[in-house]
């Protein structure tokens, strides 16, 4: 599992994970709408995913 953080407008971050190669980036989402916020939340999340992963 690849977990990246990409900007998702000015002073937005969006966290996208990748499950296998051959599957496309898919945004975490928070509800029903994706999750966008400051970069230290993005890397908080992308912390958590990858800790919950192993």
């Amino acid at each position: 599992m690849k977990v990246r953080i990409v900007q998702a407008g000015i002073c937005l971050c969006e966290v996208e994970v990748k499950r296998a190669w051959y599957l496309p980036w898919q945004t975490v989402y928070d509800g029903c709408l994706p999750w966008r916020g400051s970069y230290a939340k993005a890397k908080k999340i992308k912390a958590k995913i990858l800790e919950d992963y192993e």
